[in-house]
């Protein structure tokens, strides 16, 4: 069985990192145990060339080069470099990531070739606005209407694009993710005498994350005489907008901003937490609350769609997005019940939910099926 991925967002070539489209490759990485993938990213603004075949990070990666505004030379490249998929690599199944980036692009890829289309939808519909009757509606729309299955990342995100597609049928698999691999000693960076909360958040926007509402809760509840560190983890080009003003709240001395770390370090801070935080005014999913969930931890969330229907009452508790006084307000209770937490009962929850070999084993079933429907 060969399975091709198709990218709507990846680390551009050239990076010694790879840092954005992780899940995508991850995913990638653990369905090789059961069958041939390779990754096709058609959006590529940095190579040179029209395409690229590399191993990287070990995983077969096809590229084409994407310009801005050359809406007929980016589809030739794109298909030019499909048909060299085709011929080199010979997919049974084409698996594109996002309806409205890939999935519309892989329509014509999979008629073209007649080859079953998968799209896992990961975007908020808050950011793709299908839920605007616009072009992103109906170019999406196009995509769920020509693939044979669509899966969505939470049962908030199925919900809510089954009302703007009655028409299309939605299944939910969640993002697959790795078991947490760390050492496990000392504390490192737990300060004591605190209540200690993390968060992990790329900082790509002024708003998405919630981060001025936590800053803005930690100010609260300094000022009420509570003892709370928050911990930050993650980059992002606001990331010194946020450093600058914790400061001006007068919160910096309550706060670490540990920016990009490795996986292994991001995973021995979430351990000596406390508890874990999702501000959030939008998500699809969550991968870090996924995550902090599979090493135990309680989540403090917002109702920012995601999150909420990934975390059960058992596992945490969630609060109102968009305001400092619901994130403090949740602190607070998260401090005085943290003893409810079972954490045993959560990292089982997780496992069962999320672990990334469940996951493989789900989409391995559905490719199966629907290859085995084509050749008939």
């Amino acid at each position: 069985m060969n399975i091709l991925m198709i990218a709507s967002w990846y680390t551009p070539k050239g990076n010694d990192t790879l840092e954005a489209g992780v899940f995508h490759y991850e995913q990638a990485m653990d369905l090789k145990k059961h069958c041939n993938v390779a990754m096709f990213f058609p959006f590529d603004k940095c190579i040179k060339e029209n395409e690229t075949k590399e191993e990287e990070w070990g995983l077969l990666t096809y590229r084409s080069k994407y310009g801005a505004g050359r809406l007929i030379s980016n589809r030739k490249h794109m298909m030019t470099t499909m048909s060299r998929i085709v011929e080199e690599f010979s997919p049974d199944l084409i698996h594109a990531h996002c309806g409205g980036g890939a999935g519309y692009y892989a329509v014509a890829m999979a008629k073209k070739y007649n080859l079953p289309l998968v799209i896992t939808e990961h975007t908020p519909i808050e950011i793709s606005h299908v839920d605007k009757k616009g072009i992103s509606y109906y170019l999406t729309k196009k995509a769920y209407h020509n693939s044979q299955a669509n899966i969505c990342v939470s049962e908030d995100s199925r919900m809510k694009l089954s009302k703007i597609f009655p028409e299309c049928e939605f299944d939910v698999i969640y993002n697959g993710i790795i078991l947490p691999d760390f050492s496990d000693n000392e504390k490192k960076y737990y300060k004591e005498g605190y209540i200690n909360i993390v968060i992990v958040a790329i900082l790509y926007d002024l708003e998405i994350k919630g981060m001025k509402y936590l800053l803005g809760a930690m100010k609260q509840l300094k000022e009420q005489g509570k003892k709370v560190y928050l911990h930050h983890i993650g980059a992002g080009q606001y990331l010194d907008h946020f450093i600058d003003l914790a400061k001006e709240l007068g919160v910096d001395d309550v706060c670490t901003f540990h920016g990009r770390c490795e996986r292994r370090k991001l995973y021995e801070i979430v351990n000596e937490m406390d508890f874990f935080v999702s501000a959030s005014l939008m998500e699809c999913s969550g991968v870090s609350v996924q995550e902090a969930m599979l090493l135990g931890k309680p989540v403090l969330g917002t109702n920012s769609g995601g999150v909420d229907s990934l975390v059960p009452k058992e596992a945490g508790h969630i609060v109102e997005k968009g305001s400092a006084e619901a994130l403090a307000e949740g602190i607070t209770y998260m401090e005085e019940h943290l003893s409810s937490y079972d954490t045993e009962w959560i990292k089982n929850y997780a496992f069962s939910s999320f672990e990334i070999g469940h996951i493989s084993r789900k989409y391995i079933e559905l490719y199966d099926k629907l290859i085995k429907n084509n050749s008939k």
